[in-house]
């Protein structure tokens, strides 16, 4: 009877010291959320090497951008140039022109001007002694005359000279063609989040 109750007694130590170890070893073990600091270390790894590549990224976009954006506005000032040429070639010929005409045309101005300002002098000095409305209107008549003939003689002396140069028609606007776009920006990487044992 004795020995049994030591067995009995035995069995039940036993079972109470294997529970105990169970509830240590469980209460050791990390729950299933929580980062091995192995698991952060490799995690943070990570993060720095996707940084590298999207400051890396970010670098590229940025100096394929500007390359892109110089070549596009070297296109369109060459194409801009080549378009507009023939065009600013027959504007300097029309200005060389025009200006070798204007200088044939000034002596002709000058004297009709001359003889519209001697006959309007004419007038005031007729008007300044005419006492009746025959005596002022001789002095209207005159002035008429003289006008008409300075312009008549104008006409003449200009049209001898040759007829004035035309001025060449501007071509119409180009359309300036679409500017590159800057590239999207990638997605910046992010860090890991710190937990438990690797929040030092």
């Amino acid at each position: 009877m004795r020995t049994k109750k030591f067995i009995s007694v035995g069995l039940l130590a036993a079972g109470l010291a294997l529970s105990s170890m169970g509830a240590v070893s469980a209460d050791s073990t990390p729950p299933p959320n929580a980062k091995s600091p192995t698991a952060y270390a490799a995690q943070l790894a990570a993060y720095k090497l996707a940084l590298i590549e999207y400051r890396v990224t970010i670098a590229v976009n940025a100096i394929n951008y500007r390359i892109a954006l110089e070549k596009y506005q070297a296109d369109w000032q060459a194409t801009l140039t080549k378009y507009e040429a023939p065009y600013k070639t027959a504007l300097a010929q029309y200005q060389t022109l025009q200006t070798a005409y204007l200088a044939k045309l000034a002596p002709i101005a000058a004297i009709r001007k001359s003889a519209l300002d001697k006959a309007d002098a004419d007038f005031l000095a007729a008007i300044a002694k005419a006492t009746t409305t025959a005596q002022k209107n001789l002095a209207l008549s005159a002035r008429a005359t003289a006008m008409t003939t300075a312009n008549s003689a104008y006409k003449a002396a200009a049209a001898a000279i040759g007829a004035a140069p035309v001025k060449p028609v501007k071509p119409a606007e180009l359309t300036k063609p679409a500017a590159p776009v800057k590239q999207a920006s990638p997605v910046q990487p992010t860090p890991p989040a710190k937990t438990g044992a690797n929040k030092k």
